[in-house]
């Protein structure tokens, strides 16, 4: 397995960033139950599923700066 090249920029990249909040919303509602019963469950599961959704479309997304 090979490292993309810009590896240690990947945080910059829409994708990544959509990944991590899709985690972060799913851990959130693992963790609290009081989050979980505020934004309910069909909600919190839409909402993964919508960010990882979005993690897809970004990979799709060319990501690279345009040459200045």
């Amino acid at each position: 397995m090979k490292l993309v090249d810009n590896a240690k920029t990947a945080w910059k990249w829409f994708s990544v960033q959509i990944a991590v909040l899709g985690g972060a919303v799913q851990a959130a509602a693992f963790a609290f139950h009081d989050f979980r019963d505020w934004l309910g469950d069909n909600l919190t599961h839409l909402a993964g599923a919508v960010m990882f959704l979005g993690a897809i479309m970004g990979r799709m997304i060319d990501q690279k700066k345009p040459d200045a």
